[in-house]
C-alpha cells in the first residue's frame, strides 16, 4: 500500500491522552492504563452508566467533565459515534495498550485494528495503531494511520511530531520538513518540535540551519540531552571541535559517574583528534568501547591511535 500524503500538518511518537468528543448522551470510555487520569474519566462515566443518576447524575456529570480536562483529553469535532462503537473502541484500546506494555505487539496490533474499525474517527486508537505498527516493521501502513488521524485533527502538534520523525526515518524528507514546519508554527515553546525541525533540516544538508534550531530547544529545554548530542555533533560537522566539547561537557554532567554512553564518549574522541589530542582521543575511545556498545568505527580509531596500530601503519 502506498504513503497516503498528509493533509495539513505532520505527527509524533509520543502519544497524548485525547478522547474523541461525544454527546452528553454518550459514555467515555479512556484508552490509558487504570492508574491514568483519564481512566478516572471512564470509572466516573461508567457509574453515570449503571445508573447512578437522579439527585446525583448532575455531580457525576460534571465530575466526568472536570476529570476529562485534567487528564487532557482532546475533543475533536465529529459526528457523535453511537455509544456501543466508542465503547468497544476504547475497551480493544485499553487491551492492545495493555498487550503492547507486555511485549505482545502481535496482540496489540490485532486488537488496536479492530479500535479503529470499531470507532474510525477515534484520533487515539489510530495514533495507538499506528505505533504499533511501526514497532512491528509495517512502517508504510504506520503513516497510513497517522495521516488519517490527522484529517481528523489538523495541525495537532503530537501527530505533526511522530508523523515527522516517521517520514524522515523513511527518507521522505519534503514531508518530515512540512510536518516539522506545521510543529513549531503550532508550538513555538516545543523543544521537541525544534529538534525535529533541525534534525531534518540537518538531514538535508544544513548543519547551520539546524544548529540554530537546536538552539532554540535547548534555550526551552537546556538539559535535553538527544538535542545536546546533535548539537555536538553539528559543531563538529561545522568544524568547530572546541565546541563539541563544551557541549559534550554539559551532556556528559547529565548523567553519573560512570554513566555516560558510548556514543557521547566516541563523538568525545572525534572532537579531540581534531583538536590534535591523539591521546586523550585514544582514552575517550577505549572508556566508549568498555561499555560494550561502542560502534565499529570506534573500534577502527583505536587501532589507527593506539602505539601497535601506529607502529604497523608506519611499517606500511
Amino acid at each position: 500500500m502506498g504513503v497516503e500524503p498528509l493533509r495539513g500538518s505532520p505527527y509524533s511518537l509520543a502519544a497524548t491522552g485525547s478522547c474523541p468528543r461525544v454527546s452528553q448522551s454518550t459514555n467515555l470510555f479512556a484508552t490509558r492504563h487504570r492508574s491514568s487520569p483519564s481512566c478516572r474519566v471512564a470509572e466516573a462515566a461508567a457509574r453515570v452508566r449503571r445508573g447512578q443518576t437522579g439527585r446525583m447524575g448532575s455531580i457525576w456529570l460534571a465530575l466526568i467533565a472536570i476529570l476529562a480536562l485534567a487528564a487532557g483529553c482532546r475533543f475533536v469535532p465529529r459526528r457523535d459515534p453511537v455509544p456501543e462503537e466508542l465503547a468497544a473502541a476504547r475497551r480493544l484500546c485499553n487491551q492492545g495498550l495493555c498487550a503492547a506494555d507486555e511485549q505482545d505487539l502481535a496482540r496489540a496490533e490485532t486488537l488496536l485494528e479492530r479500535a479503529v474499525t470499531s470507532c474510525p474517527t477515534d484520533i487515539d486508537a489510530r495514533q495507538h495503531y499506528a505505533d504499533v505498527l511501526w514497532k512491528r516493521g509495517s512502517k508504510v501502513e504506520a503513516v497510513a494511520q497517522i495521516a488519517k488521524a490527522l484529517e481528523l485533527a489538523p495541525g495537532d502538534v503530537g501527530l505533526c511530531l511522530q508523523g515527522g520523525k516517521m517520514y524522515m526515518e523513511l527518507g521522505l524528507f519534503d514531508d518530515a520538513d512540512r510536518l516539522s514546519d506545521d510543529a513549531v508554527r503550532n508550538a513555538p515553546q516545543s523543544a521537541e518540535a525544534w529538534h525535529l525541525h533541525g534534525q531534518v533540516a540537518l538531514a538535508r544538508g544544513r548543519p547551520a540551519d539546524a544548529l540554530a534550531d537546536f538552539h532554540r530547544a535547548l534555550a526551552v529545554a537546556p538539559d535535553d540531552r538527544s538535542v545536546l548530542l546533535d548539537t555536538a555533533e553539528v559543531y563538529r560537522l561545522l568544524d568547530k571541535p572546541q565546541r563539541a566539547l563544551a557541549t559534550l561537557a554539559i551532556l556528559g554532567e547529565t548523567y553519573g559517574p560512570n554513566q555516560v554512553p558510548a556514543e557521547v564518549l566516541a563523538l568525545e574522541g572525534l572532537a579531540q583528534e581534531a583538536l590534535g589530542r591523539p591521546d586523550d582521543a585514544l582514552a575517550s575511545y577505549r572508556r566508549a568501547r568498555d561499555k560494550g556498545d561502542a560502534s565499529p568505527q570506534t573500534a577502527e580509531r583505536i587501532a589507527a591511535l593506539s602505539p601497535e596500530g601506529l607502529t604497523t601503519s608506519s611499517v606500511r
